[in-house]
C-alpha cells in the first residue's frame, strides 16, 4: 500500500484533476466508497441510524455524499460543528442531501451523540493543525467513554496528523478509518496508529503516473510483499548456498545478546554462522546454538574485545557474506577502534546494531568510508545520538529523521525501530505495522539484528532483507503476544515463534 503525506495527496489530486478526474468526481467517488463501508458496518451492528460529525471543509463533503446515499436505507443525522461548508465542492454536496436531518445547535448535536451508537468522524481532514475545540473534545469523550459506541473516521481521525502520526488532545479514537486515494503516512505511525482501528482504502481515480512523480515514495509493508520476495529454498540445496554470517557480538557482561542474535539468525536459514567474541561468550553461544562455529577473540580485563582482535576478524571475514557488528559488544575504546577499522575494511554488507552504533555516534562520517552497504538498526535513543538531537525530535517525525540520515549517507539502510518501524534509504522508505508493545524489552533488538543479518548473508539485497526482517520479527512478536500476552512474553519467545511464522511463507 502506497503511503503519502498530506501535501503529496494534494499534489496527487491536482494531477488527477489535470488528467480529467475533476475534484467533484473524486469527492463523489470518495463519498460513495465511504457509504459502502458504512452500510456494511451498520448492517453488521444491526444499527439503523448513522450520525455524521462534520466540519466545514472537503472532509465534510465526502460525508455529505455518503449521507445522501445512505439516507435511502437508514436514518441519517448530519451534525454541522462549524457552520456551512466553505469550499464550493463541499457546499454543492451539502445542498444535494435529501431526507437527512441537519443539526447545528450544540445541545442537539450533543444529544444526537449521546443517544446513538454509530458515529462518523468527518470533522477535520488530513490538513488539520493546532488544537481541538472544547466542544469537540467533549464529543470525543462522550464517544470514547461509551463502549457501545462505534466511531468511523473519514480519511483520518480528527486531531491526527497525516504527516507524522502526532495527535492533538481529544483526538477521536476510531474503530475504523476509511481513507481515500492513498493511505496517509501518519495513519501507520504512533501514536495516531492507535486511534485508527482497521484502515480501508477507497480509490478515487488517481492515475498511476501521478504516483510516479512522488519525490520520496513510501510504502506499507504487507504479508503479500514478503511472500513475493522471500526466496524459496531449492530441493537440491546445500549449506554453502545460504551464505556465511560472521557475528561480532557479546561481551563478558552481555553474553545474552550474542546468544539471541545467533539463535534468531540460524532460525532464519543462514547456511553457516560464526560468532566472534570473548571465549566465555563463545562457549555460552555454542551451548545454546550448537550449530554455530566459534572465533574466540582476545579481550581486555572487562571482557570486551581487544584492538588486537581486528586481524583475526578480517581474516575470518574474507569468506563471510555478511557481518553483524555490535550486539552486546560494549563501548570501550578498543571496541570503538575495532568498529571504526572494520567499517572501513570489510568488503561484505554490515549490519550495525546497538554498541556498534553507540561507538560511532561521535564520528558518524566514518560511514562515508565504508566499502559495502551498511544497515543501521537504531532505536530512538540511538538515533538521537547519531543525529545529535533529542529523542522527542526523533519521535515527532520518525520518517523525516530516518530519511535525513539515509540521504546524508546514501550507502546505508536505516531501520528506525519502534511503533511503526521505518526502513529508509536515500531514495524511498517503508513503514511496518506488525509488532506490539510486548516487544519493548531488552533483547528484541538483538533478535531483529540477527534476522536481518541472516537474510543479508543469504544473498538478499540489504534493504529488502531489512524490510522482510522487520515485518517477520514483528509478526513473531504478535504470535508471542497471542500465546503469552504482551506483558508476560519474552524476546526469546519470538525465536520460538519463527517456525510458525515461516510456515505461512515456505
Amino acid at each position: 500500500m502506497r503511503l503519502v503525506s498530506p501535501l503529496e495527496m494534494m499534489k496527487l489530486e491536482e494531477k488527477a484533476n489535470q488528467a480529467g478526474v475533476n475534484y467533484d468526481t473524486m469527492m463523489e467517488r470518495a463519498g460513495t466508497g465511504l457509504a459502502e463501508h458504512l452500510a456494511r458496518i451498520a448492517v453488521e451492528k444491526e444499527n439503523d441510524t448513522l450520525v455524521f460529525l462534520c466540519g466545514n471543509g472537503n472532509n465534510a463533503g465526502d460525508c455529505f455524499v455518503a449521507a445522501r446515499i445512505l439516507a435511502k436505507r437508514f436514518t441519517v443525522i448530519v451534525c454541522m460543528l462549524s457552520g456551512v461548508p466553505k469550499t464550493r465542492t463541499a457546499y454543492t454536496k451539502f445542498k444535494l442531501m435529501k431526507n437527512v436531518r441537519v443539526l447545528e445547535n450544540p445541545d442537539q448535536i450533543r444529544e444526537a451523540v449521546e443517544q446513538n451508537t454509530l458515529l462518523v468522524d468527518g470533522i477535520f481532514g488530513i490538513g488539520f493543525r493546532g488544537t481541538l475545540s472544547p466542544f469537540i473534545k467533549e464529543l470525543s469523550a462522550l464517544i470514547g467513554n461509551s463502549p457501545e459506541k462505534s466511531c468511523i473516521a473519514v480519511d483520518i481521525p480528527s486531531g491526527g496528523s497525516g504527516l507524522n502520526g502526532g495527535v492533538a488532545e481529544g483526538t477521536l479514537h476510531c474503530d475504523a478509518t476509511i481513507t481515500f486515494g492513498a493511505a496517509k503516512t501518519g495513519l501507520f505511525l504512533a501514536p495516531l496508529s492507535e486511534y485508527c482501528g482497521a484502515i480501508y482504502l477507497v480509490e478515487i481515480g488517481i492515475p498511476d503516473e501521478a504516483f510516479a512523480m512522488l519525490e520520496y515514495p513510501v510504502k506499507r509493508l504487507t504479508s503479500e510483499y514478503v511472500h513475493e520476495n522471500l526466496p524459496r529454498r531449492p530441493a537440491n540445496a546445500h549449506k554453502g548456498m545460504f551464505g556465511r554470517l560472521l557475528s561480532i557480538s557479546g561481551s563478558r557482561n552481555m553474553p545474552g545478546a550474542a546468544i539471541l542474535a545467533a539463535k534468531a539468525a540460524l532460525r532464519c536459514g543462514v547456511g553457516l554462522y560464526t560468532v566472534a567474541s570473548d571465549p566465555d561468550v563463545c562457549r555460552l553461544v555454542v551451548s545454546q546454538a550448537p550449530e554455530a562455529t566459534l572465533l574466540p577473540l582476545p579481550t581486555d580485563a572487562s571482557g570486551t574485545i581487544a584492538a588486537s582482535s581486528v586481524p583475526a576478524i578480517l581474516e575470518n571475514a574474507k569468506t563471510a557474506s555478511c557481518v553483524l557488528l555490535g550486539c552486546g559488544l560494549g563501548q570501550s575504546e578498543a571496541v570503538r577502534q575495532a568498529v571504526l577499522t572494520l567499517i572501513q575494511k570489510l568488503d561484505c554488507p554490515i549490519i550495525l546494531d546497538a554498541d556498534g552504533l553507540n561507538v560511532i555516534a561521535s564520528g558518524i562520517d566514518i560511514l562515508h568510508k565504508a566499502k559495502a552497504k551498511i544497515v543501521l538498526t537504531p532505536h530512538p535513543g540511538e538515533m538521537s545520538r547519531l543525529l545529535h538531537c533529542s529523542v522527542e525530535e526523533i519521535q515527532k517525525d520518525r520518517l523525516k529523521a530516518a530519511k535525513r540520515f539515509a540521504v546524508r549517507f546514501p550507502n546505508t539502510v536505516v531501520v528506525l525501530k519502534g511503533a511503526g518501524t521505518v526502513i529508509a534509504t536515500a531514495e524511498h522508505a517503508a513503514v511496518n505495522t506488525t509488532g506490539n508493545s510486548g516487544m519493548s524489552k531488552g533483547g528484541s533488538g538483538d533478535i531483529l539484528a540477527g534476522i536481518i543479518a541472516s537474510f543479508t548473508a543469504q544473498g538478499i539485497e540489504p534493504e529488502l532483507a531489512a524490510q522482510m526482517g522487520v515485518y517477520l520479527h514483528g509478526l513473531a512478536g504478535d504470535c508471542a503476544a497471542a500465546e503469552f500476552t504482551r506483558r508476560a512474553m519474552l524476546p526469546s519467545d519470538l525465536i520460538d515463534q519463527l517456525p510458525l511464522v515461516f510456515g505461512d511463507y515456505d
